[in-house]
């Protein structure tokens, strides 16, 4: 085991070091504590909507803006702070806040408010998750949100429908059943299917949009041996699932969602191994590269593609590696992977971060470059780069063995380099290299020995100075060489020695010797420019002239060179000059226009002819821009956090090779680049609001100052603030939230109506200060953008309002006028003033007369309306009594003699709904002796509760019919009291008709008694408490008190067509009062009601004792749909009607003709029309969510559903209404009151004109399993149909896409032609086949049932025999023992 242990160490040792020469490419940036972070313990990572990084770590949660950090932290004085400084880890929640998990529980953060809710189950509840065993939240692509409980099932959240649905293993309330409630994990593939991990590997994949799993493996159990785990799971480019589980030596395995094949990758596992098995997490990087963060193994980097791992890890000579080996990581939506380490803080990286490769030497890799403080460049024709340094002699990099050599000066080797510090180089057209030292003079090196050139005062010929600072051959093979102070010398080969031309120069410092495409010699010197034009004897001079700008920009040159265009760039101490030659007009840049430095170094130009140069504050860009005649040049600036070697560099390194990359050096190296692979950010940087300060002090949300709170809201989501007059010395400080180089940000703020012009603001600091501000309306405006996107700027304001003081506002002038007003008025109004108070008294006494009368002549004309009024509701319900008695009397004597059970509840039917109708010509009455105090108790003997049991138990046959659960509880089962029956039936009539009328289908309704005893009751009264509760609509709080008024009605849905007349409650109030006891309500909206009455009542058997309370519930179940279906066999009529008796009174009396589906509005008739495809539709005119007419309309209008007859029954029985019917496209129309033997004739009639259509215009195909016959051009087609379902008949995931795909056709041209053809859908003809192949298989072989449903394609027995007998009336093993019979019968035969 030891053994073991020990050769992991060294292979993985072995692995680092080997990593270190091969991931220079991704180059990592870092923060820690020394930048701001709590502590460098990091455990998880977030991006929010607005631009902030969040990082949880072991001591708080910090928040960055990419520049500082504001950490929140536990505070025990404080109940909105962070629950627990440990984080665990963040997610995003519903309403942007963030959810952050912590050792304790959830605290929920709301940026809103910059406050923590730590109650999880009212943040729970909002969303409807009934648990408070959160484990995580997931946010998918369409912003809904996942919640993951432990053992408590799977909740669903939309946003945008407020609506949470519910999944677990039990199946109870649940819209699809879970594997097991012991779920870890889920992801979302490209398809939008939701995958789903459980704790013992199985796999499921849940249809979202279905709510249905359609499929589930368990190769993950195998896999891991079924070990239970806590996996978590990412999901790649082509779906395959990552899986891994924290904190468990298991490796990865990646689960192929298309193949249902998994593979496993560890340390021990083929070529592609890990270097570590236990496993953080998984993210898919923009290179479609795998990066797996490990516990000890830093970054794994898996490639799918060429099945190859690469080890990103911590070394710590490279501040540019990660900075720890555990990691956690983190993408955010611009491709930034965050990297969170155990001890060592925070890396990032991103390729447009840290973009130039490095290279430089490595304590820990002496295959790294031997020595980094580099001067100059040169690659032969070999491809190897030679590279002069600074004490480190000259360096060979060999392109085909990938080493270094180094030659070094040795003073017992008169061969070998002359000195160590290389200054320039030049490789000749003899391939010879031609190397200049400092203080060694000159040396030719042939690749075998150094030939040496040094200066000799007593031989003229020699080199002039051995400071040797330039070296280069002209077009005519001339080699000449630049010194420090020996100015030019011209190499004569054939005599082996050195000219030295006799020109005017300008000074004897030679920096750089260039020669133009015109043969042309440029020479920089420290006091300007020599040029030497080709065949000339005479040097002209480029100097700077002070006073003039079409002059060189400073004298002392470091760089010359012509670039594509003809153009002549100057690189000097003082910036950068560009020459025209054919206009000689110059261009002059420096810092101020854009340079990162005005030290310009060294000039290059790439092959699309942009120029690049160094300077001794950075790397810089230009693209040139030709504009007419002139010219633009636009300026990108790079620093060492894009990946320099540092911000300065050496002067003259820098070179660019034959195949066009280039190479720019520094005292740490050398960058080494292709042009075309940098690039530049094109992100509009996210700038928010940071800090809002009030005198050098930040202000949070709801803090006071003088008793005025400042900020409502915290200041990253405010737009408006109002400060008092002495809040006006504040500090507004702002963020761009860019985290690819922040300091290339540049800030501009103004205050209109203050500033002027925009202000500049530092990165370091980026806040604006005012102080004392005049009073009025300021706008803040900051704008930012970066300096190499200069085009993408974002701006954001906040309007500022500065309330002047009271003694300056503007009611405090108005006040001073109307002093001084009522000064001067006063003196004038003392005379008249009694005068007019005399008339006034007269007036107003006058006037008063006059209201008064007006006011009781108004209330007479009221009275007299209310009586008529109330006479008019009195007359009307006299008269609907008379026919009601005569409606309800005859009732009872037909009950009693009904001897048919569906007669019996067909007349109960009738009665139950008169005896309603009575109700509410009742309360019409009521009404009317309420008005005039006519209203009287009439007390009877009687068990109340025998009495309210009986009276709820009335309404059980319409929670059948609304499908609600409806339950009678109470804790005794009997008491007798005096009580007006009839009221108290009124009472639960009216609560219990509110109850079902605004109660969905699907709900719950309750009646609860409870019978107490209160201490100040005498010793034979009690309390009864009657609780009717409800799961409707709810009402509103502002309109909990009203709903007892008369007449009042509150906003109900548009679906509620019938709301009530708005007297009942007030009539059921009164009824309760006259009892002496009192009704409340309790409600919330969407969640339902529930009215408390609580009535004295006296005990009349004191001997009595109270019966224990026996549950007696009336339970009704909701109806399943299953229910109404019934045999195929028959033709099916479609019933649309939303009155629930109508509709039960057509179905039961058609059923036996027909198969009968029904709808309750049109919008669900429409929707069954188009998925049951009906033989007629009978509809209602007036209906919610869309009326008959509509409706008519629009299956008219349908191709599919075009040839459907439709009858409209209706109560609108005008000939306008006949006739709106009729265009609309009905067949018939029906006036209600109707005859229901004529409304089945013509149900009959258009039946059989459809059929005898149906007979003249198309083919009638049988559909069959094989000996198919059709005839004329539909026959191929048809054939070609049935033969491709006869050949995957046994496939059970054959479906209709399938069949189109094998038929060339799309599934609507499929599905209309095979309906015009047989007259069923597609779906119909595979199931008809499939199924008359079964009745073969079973009349013919010996097989079972369950075997016969898989050779036709069904891999679900109890599911083939249920639609076997949808088909034919019975099921197979019914369909089996009657042909045995039959057999048996023929045989005796």
């Amino acid at each position: 085991m030891r053994f073991k242990v020990y050769i992991t160490v060294v292979l993985f040792v072995i692995m680092q070091q080997r990593t270190y020469a091969q991931n220079t490419a991704y180059q990592f940036s870092h923060l820690d504590i020394t930048n701001g972070l709590s502590i460098n313990q990091v455990t998880s990572v977030f991006k929010d909507s607005a631009g902030f990084m969040w990082f949880g770590t072991i001591s708080g949660l910090n928040r960055y803006d990419g520049y500082k950090f504001k950490v929140f932290k536990h505070s025990p004085a404080d109940p909105n702070s962070l629950g627990d400084n440990s984080i665990a880890n963040i997610f995003e929640g519903p309403g942007n806040k963030l959810w952050v998990k912590t050792h304790s529980g959830f605290s929920v953060y709301n940026a809103t408010t910059e406050k923590f809710s730590n109650d999880i189950s009212r943040e729970l509840g909002k969303y409807k998750v009934l648990t408070d065993q959160l484990l995580q939240i997931k946010k998918d692509r369409q912003g809904n949100f996942w919640f993951l409980t432990n053992n408590d099932g799977l909740y669903f959240y939309n946003p945008k429908s407020n609506t949470t649905s519910f999944f677990n293993s039990a199946g109870n309330n649940s819209i699809a059943i879970l594997h097991s409630d012991a779920l870890t994990d889920i992801v979302q593939d490209s398809h939008n299917f939701i995958w789903l991990i459980y704790a013992d590997g199985v796999i499921n994949k849940l249809d979202a949009k279905n709510n249905e799993i359609v499929f589930s493996s368990d190769k993950l159990v195998k896999a891991n041996g079924s070990k239970p785990e806590l996996y978590s799971a990412t999901v790649d480019e082509r779906n395959n699932l990552w899986l891994f589980a924290a904190g468990s030596p298991i490796g990865v395995y990646r689960y192929n969602t298309n193949t249902d094949a998994i593979d496993h990758f560890s340390t021990e596992t083929g070529d592609v191994k890990l270097n570590y098995n236990v496993i953080n997490n998984i993210i898919l990087g923009d290179d479609h590269k795998i990066w797996i963060g490990t516990d000890h193994g830093g970054i794994n980097l898996l490639d799918p593609e060429n099945k190859s791992v690469k080890y990103l890890l911590s070394r710590e000579d490279d501040p540019k590696s990660i900075q720890g080996n555990s990691v956690v990581l983190y993408k955010d939506n611009l491709g930034i992977i965050w990297a969170g380490t155990f001890k060592q803080g925070i890396s990032y990286y991103h390729k447009s971060i840290i973009q130039f490769p490095l290279i430089r030497h490595y304590v820990s890799d002496s295959k790294s470059l031997p020595y980094e403080d580099v001067d100059c460049f040169a690659d032969d024709a070999n491809g190897n780069l030679w590279i002069g340094t600074n004490g480190g002699g000259l360096i060979n990099y060999n392109s085909v063995t990938k080493k270094y050599i180094q030659y070094k000066h040795d003073p017992n080797d008169p061969n070998s380099l002359a000195n160590n510090i290389v200054i320039s180089m030049y490789i000749d057209h003899e391939h010879k290299l031609w190397i200049g030292t400092y203080f060694g003079g000159l040396d030719c090196f042939d690749g075998k020995r150094f030939i040496h050139y040094r200066h000799n005062d007593n031989v003229p010929s020699s080199i002039s100075d051995d400071r040797v600072y330039s070296i280069m051959e002209d077009s005519s093979l001339k080699l000449w060489v630049g010194t420090f102070a020996g100015s030019t010398n011209i190499f004569d080969r054939a005599s082996n020695s050195f000219l030295h031309p006799d020109y005017k120069m300008l000074s004897d410092y030679t920096a750089v010797i260039y020669e133009d495409k015109k043969k042309n010699i440029w020479i920089g010197r420290d006091k300007g420019i020599d040029f030497i034009a080709n065949g000339k004897s005479v040097a002209r001079h480029y100097v700077n002239h002070r006073n003039d700008p079409n002059s060189l920009i400073g004298n002392d040159v470091n760089s010359i060179i012509e670039d594509s265009r003809g153009l002549m760039w100057i690189g000097s101490k003082d910036g950068l000059s560009i020459l025209n030659a054919q206009t000689n007009k110059f261009y002059n840049l420096n810092d101020t226009k854009g340079l990162p430095g005005n030290d310009v170094l060294k000039i290059l130009e790439d092959k699309t002819g942009k120029i690049w140069l160094s300077t001794a504050n950075g790397l810089a860009s230009i693209k040139v821009i030709k504009t007419g005649g002139d010219y633009k040049f636009l300026i990108n600036k790079f620093d060492e956090f894009d990946g320099l070697q540092g911000r300065e560099f050496n002067a003259y390194s820098a070179f660019k090779t034959r195949d066009g990359q280039l190479i720019f050096g520094g005292a740490h190296g050398f960058n080494l680049f292709n042009p075309q692979n940098i690039n530049f950010t094109k992100n509009k940087p996210q700038l928010v609001f940071t800090d809002f300060q009030l005198f050098n002090k930040s202000v949070a949300v709801g803090d006071t100052i003088n008793g005025n709170v400042v900020l409502k809201s915290s200041i990253t989501t405010t737009t408006n603030l109002t400060l008092n007059h002495n809040e006006n010395d504040f500090s507004i400080e702002f963020a761009a939230c860019e985290y690819f180089n922040p300091d290339k940000i540049v800030y501009q703020y103004k205050l209109e109506e203050f500033d002027k012009q925009w202000l500049s603001a530092t990165n370091s600091t980026r806040k604006a200060t005012y102080t004392n501000l005049d009073a009025g309306d300021y706008v803040f405006m900051v704008k930012a953008w970066n300096i190499n996107d200069p085009g993408n700027t974002s701006t954001i304001t906040l309007n500022i309002r500065v309330l002047p003081p009271f003694w300056k506002s503007p009611l405090a002038y108005v006040l001073y006028f109307l002093s001084i007003a009522c000064l001067l008025a006063y003196v004038r109004h003392k005379g008249i003033l009694k005068l007019k108070n005399e008339f006034k008294v007269k007036q107003d006494k006058l006037e008063a007369e006059r209201k008064l009368e007006n006011e009781r002549e108004e209330a007479r004309r009221m009275h007299q309306l209310d009586l008529m009024k109330i006479k008019f509701f009195t007359n009307v319900s006299h008269e609907f009594r008379t026919p009601l008695s005569l409606i309800l009397s005859p009732i009872d004597d037909l009950i009693k003699t009904a001897d048919k059970p569906e007669q019996q509840h067909h007349l109960v039917m009738i009665k139950r709904n008169g005896k309603r109708l009575l109700n509410l010509v009742n309360q019409l009455l009521d009404f009317r002796k309420m008005e005039y105090n006519e209203l009287k108790l009439c007390l009877k003997k009687g068990d109340i509760i025998q009495f309210i049991k009986e009276v709820s138990s009335s309404f059980t046959d319409v929670a059948h019919q609304k499908q609600i659960q409806y339950l009678f509880e109470s804790d005794v089962n009997s008491f007798i009291t005096n009580f007006d029956h009839d009221k108290i039936e009124r009472i639960l009539f009216n609560l219990l008709s509110n109850a079902f009328k605004f109660t969905p289908s699907g709900g719950y309704i309750s009646v609860m008694l409870n019978l107490s005893v209160p201490e100040a009751f005498a010793r034979d009264q009690r309390m009864l408490e009657i609780k009717v509760i409800d799961t409707g609509i709810g009402i509103p709080a502002e309109n909990q008190g009203k709903i007892f008024e008369r007449f009042f009605q509150d906003n109900m849905p548009e679906s509620l067509l019938n709301q009530g007349s708005g007297i009942g409650l007030s009539i059921t109030k009164e009824f309760i009062k006259m009892h002496g006891g009192t009704i409340k309500i309790e409600s919330e909206p969407d969640y339902g009601s529930c009215f408390v009455i609580e009535l004295p009542v006296g005990d009349l058997h004191e001997s009595q004792p109270v019966i224990e309370p026996k549950k007696d519930d009336v339970s009704i179940p909701a109806l399943s749909y299953a229910d109404n279906i019934q045999s195929t066999k028959k033709l099916t009529v479609l019933l649309i009607e939303d009155n629930d008796d109508l509709r039960f009174y057509l179905k039961d009396n058609l059923k036996n003709s027909f198969h009968i589906i029904e709808a309750i509005n049109g919008k669900d008739g429409w929707q069954k029309a188009l998925a049951l495809h009906p033989q007629l539709i009978v509809s209602d005119v007036t209906m919610p969510e869309m009326n008959g007419l509509d409706l008519c309309k629009k299956i008219k209008g349908d191709s599919r559903t075009a040839h459907i007859p439709v009858i409209l029954l209706t109560a609108l029985i005008g000939q306008s209404d006949e006739l709106a019917g009729l265009e609309s496209g009905a067949n018939d129309y029906i006036a209600k009151p109707f005859n229901f033997e004529i409304l089945l004739s013509k149900i009959h009639s258009l039946l059989r004109i459809q059929q005898t259509m149906k007979k003249t215009y198309q083919k009638q195909v049988d559909v069959e399993a094989k000996g198919i016959v059709v005839v004329s051009e539909d026959e191929k087609f048809l054939k070609n149909a049935f033969a491709s379902i006869e050949k995957n008949i046994t496939n059970p995931n054959f479906s209709v896409e399938e069949l189109s795909r094998n038929l060339n056709l799309s599934r609507v041209s499929l599905y209309k032609k095979l309906l015009t053809l047989t007259g069923k859908t597609p779906v119909d003809c595979i199931r008809t086949i499939r199924l008359k192949r079964a009745v073969q298989l079973l009349e013919k072989s010996k097989l079972s049932i369950a075997n016969v449903a898989y050779e036709v394609g069904f891999n679900n027995a109890a599911y083939f025999a249920k639609v076997f007998k949808e088909e034919f009336g019975m099921l197979p093993s019914e369909y089996i023992i009657e042909l045995k019979s039959r057999e048996k019968e023929e045989t005796t035969t």
